[in-house]
This record gives structure tokens, sequence and C-alpha cells, in this order.
């Protein structure tokens, strides 16, 4: 029998996996530019100096695209030795308590990170590096990155309350 969630976890879900495909694809693209970086300077090519930076950026960006999928497939870091030791009503609490902290944890660092992406985009902030890119849109990782876990803990909120398993 389908739930009434279920249209809204499953774009959700398909959400997720964008975003990681994303966080995926730059991780092959930075481990294949900073191999050719290291091939390039051993066979004595002059350095680029755009890849430190870039890869950097990329590692911002893969973290805060793949967290909310990991999350959405249980697989991020929990304390797996004490919630699979409890039962019953003591299990539903910790679930409850976990979700309840990550979802206030990532409502407000959205909300924050929001307010600081806007500001960067209104005053133009660049940053001082050699590329120089616009601030916003490398700190936007952040609050897209949270707001979509801040869902998927409110969704487990639901299920902790509901005696279902996330």
């Amino acid at each position: 029998m389908a739930r009434p969630l279920d249209p809204m976890r499953r774009l959700l879900g398909r959400i997720n996996l964008f975003c990681a495909v994303i966080g995926a694809l730059l991780l092959f693209s930075m481990a294949f530019v900073v191999c050719f970086e290291v091939l390039g300077r051993a066979l004595g090519a002059a350095s680029r100096l755009w890849v430190i930076e870039a890869s950097e950026y990329a590692l911002l960006f893969i973290t805060f695209l793949g967290a909310p999928y990991l999350l959405e497939k249980n697989r991020h870091v929990v304390m797996d030795l004490l919630i699979n030791g409890l039962t019953g009503k003591r299990k539903q609490i910790s679930q409850l308590l976990n979700a309840g902290i990550g979802f206030g944890v990532c409502v407000i660092i959205t909300v924050v990170g929001l307010q600081v992406v806007v500001d960067q985009f209104i005053h133009g902030t660049r940053e001082v590096t050699v590329m120089r890119p616009q601030s916003w849109w490398i700190t936007a990782a952040m609050p897209i990155g949270t707001g979509l876990m801040a869902v998927q803990f409110l969704d487990a909120i639901i299920c902790a309350f509901s005696g279902k398993e996330p």
C-alpha cells in the first residue's frame, strides 16, 4: 500500500542521487586532473596553479553534494554499536533524538549559509586566489547540501514517530 509521503521521498531520492552523481563526477575529474598534474611535473612541465585551487573547491562540493544521498541510504556515520544494542522504545527514542539534533543543526547551517550566499552575491565578493571566482557559487554548496540533509532528517523524525526504520 502506498503511503502519502512516498512520492515526495521518490522525488527527494532522485534529487539526492543527482547531487551524488555530480559529486562523483567531480571526484573523478579531480583525481584525473591531479594525476595529470603530477605526471606533467615529473616530465618537467610547468605547474598549473589552478589545479590545487579547483581541487579544494571540488572537495567542498563533493562533501556537501554526497552527504544527503548517504543520509538517505542510511550510510552516514552513526554509533551503530549503541543503536543496535537498543530495542523497542529506547531505540525509537535514540533514533528520534539523533534525527532531531541532525535536523536542528542542518536547519541552522542552511539558514546561515543562505544568508552568507545572498550577502556574497549582493556584494559581488570574490575569492582572493589565482582563479578569483565569485564566492557565492562556492559557498552555495553548503546550504544546498545541508538543506537536503535537513529534509532527510525530517523524514527520519517522521519514521521514528511512526516506529518504522528510515
